[in-house]
């Protein structure tokens, strides 16, 4: 069987989806702080257990017994994220799980501009140098992430981005759900590390034109400062270490540190990624 951490967020809901439309529900355990939150899927046939980062014995217990654990990763400041990646990475081990698949970030590095890329970095050190055979996958931005821009857009003719001409090759959480259960059930993926980027990328400016080719609405990119998201994430209540790492992710991006395209979707989920007009087709 396979668990997967993590799961009542959007990503492990979308791969709790992905399972279940292959009929493999009854084959994964899905692991959350609030298992309540997951009712739905438990009556799709999943198993559900309490699991939470910050105690090693809950994921222990939840990982008894499985094959593969799929580790979506933490949230909270780099030193929180590292120490929950390396609590469920010991607990794979304790409970003997045979692979581990890791969803990192493109680019995990320390010099990245985007500050978090520092735990991915130290997360998959940490998983090389385990001993448990690994699959990471570096997903690259989604295209959701960018959901209030793109209302923002549709509403007022203007999508605010941080370096409008930098490219991105955006994905949506189908694209990485299909990834990760091709990587699961599929073989050949040991020790492999794959980039979940979209087959072509786009900037601000070009993302503005499809907007306005697909909403008949005069569309426009507008170059902003990372300092005015930061300031929004503020207003909005987030935790500074949000403001400031979501800023740092948008900064990345401007700076085209997520340009590099891919097949790899295409590889392991067996179709092609989600192309920009269609993820906005749908959003429009």
């Amino acid at each position: 069987m396979t668990v997967i951490t993590a799961a009542s967020g959007k990503l492990g809901q979308t791969l709790a989806s992905a399972f279940a439309a292959k009929g493999l529900a009854g084959s994964v355990k899905l692991a959350v702080r609030s298992p309540e939150k997951l009712a739905a899927q438990q009556a799709q046939g999943f198993a559900v257990v309490a699991a939470d980062y910050d105690d090693p014995a809950s994921l222990k217990a939840a990982f008894a017994g499985e094959e593969v654990a799929v580790i979506i990763s933490g949230v909270g400041p780099n030193e929180a994220r590292i120490a929950q990646h390396h609590n469920a990475i010991e607990a794979a081990k304790a409970a003997g799980v045979k692979r581990i698949v890791y969803t990192s970030a493109v680019n995990p590095v320390a010099t990245s501009r985007f500050d978090w890329a520092k735990a991915h970095e130290a997360t998959e050190a940490e998983l090389k140098a385990s001993g448990i055979a690994y699959t990471i996958l570096r997903d690259n931005s989604y295209f959701s992430n960018n959901d209030p821009l793109f209302a923002n857009a549709k509403a007022s003719g203007v999508l605010p981005f941080t370096g409008i001409a930098g490219k991105v090759a955006y994905i949506s959480h189908e694209d990485v759900a299909d990834a990760i259960v091709g990587a699961v059930t599929g073989t050949g993926h040991e020790n492999k590390v794959y980039e979940l980027a979209g087959s072509e990328a786009w900037s601000a400016i070009d993302l503005a034109a499809l907007l306005s080719e697909i909403t008949g609405k005069d569309i426009k990119a507008l170059d902003v400062p990372v300092s005015a998201f930061e300031e929004q994430f503020r207003a909005m209540g987030l935790p500074e270490f949000v403001a400031t790492g979501v800023g740092s992710f948008y900064a990345a991006l401007g700076a085209g540190e997520y340009a590099a395209t891919s097949r790899d979707v295409e590889t392991l989920a067996g179709r092609p990624s989600t192309s920009a007009r269609a993820y906005l087709a749908r959003f429009a």
